[in-house]
């Protein structure tokens, strides 16, 4: 028989994220593939980020391994966590990301370029557009100049970045490092949530705040807190 009610509590999403930063204030405490706290070893070539074990620094890799390099070069120079997220999204396109689907239901999916980017708010923004012409020139640091891409193309990305980047929070709702989820994106904001998203690590759950009447969860009616 099907539910025709989910209770509150009722786990309604599960999802990695496309992309993820730990803040840079954590490094020498957590994880940078699944961001748990504990005793953490240096990746021995670039000796910026940090793994807990073989096997996140296993898994980290393919994503990892360019951007390895650069980083070595950087040297002792702290990477801004946007500068950093923000060329891990641009990497993640240029190897496919464009097409990975974040599905919020069995059927109901949302690709990279499905995402708003608000850019002709973000013109108007002279904060941001401060904020993205300096991420522009980290992102040289951190990018062959040959895979950049346009800069229209970067306020479309940087702007998709803005607007649908959650902050990711530990135990305590401390904020530990930003993730960008593309299923999860669907969720609109509001003051009166009736869903929250919880952490485990860098892996977002989204938990229903009360009883939800109706089979399937319709996530054009689903909110969660700013």
């Amino acid at each position: 028989m099907r539910k025709l009610f989910h209770k509150q509590g009722s786990l309604i999403l599960k999802e990695t994220p496309f992309a993820c930063v730990l803040q840079s204030r954590y490094r020498a405490e957590r994880c940078d593939k699944c961001f748990k706290p504990g005793k953490v070893l240096k990746c021995s070539n670039c000796l910026y980020v940090r793994y807990c074990n073989r096997s996140c620094q296993k898994e980290a890799w393919p994503e990892h391994q360019e951007e390895c390099g650069k980083l070595k070069e950087i040297g002792d120079r702290v990477v801004p966590d946007a500068g950093l997220m923000m060329s891990r999204i641009i990497r993640k396109l240029l190897k496919g990301g464009d097409v990975m689907k974040g599905y919020y239901t069995d059927k109901c999916y949302r690709r990279f370029w499905d995402l708003m980017p608000h850019e002709e708010d973000i013109k108007k923004d002279e904060k941001r557009m401060e904020h993205f012409q300096s991420l522009t020139v980290v992102l040289r640091s951190l990018i062959d100049e040959a895979a950049m891409p346009g800069n229209q193309e970067l306020l479309r990305i940087f702007g998709k970045m803005c607007i649908n980047s959650f902050n990711i929070l530990d135990d305590e709702m401390n904020s530990i490092g930003t993730g960008m989820y593309l299923g999860a994106s669907i969720m609109d904001h509001s003051c009166r949530p009736n869903a929250v998203a919880i952490f485990d690590g860098c892996n977002l759950n989204v938990r229903l705040l009360e009883d939800y009447h109706g089979a399937e969860i319709d996530f054009s009616k689903i909110f969660i807190s700013y």
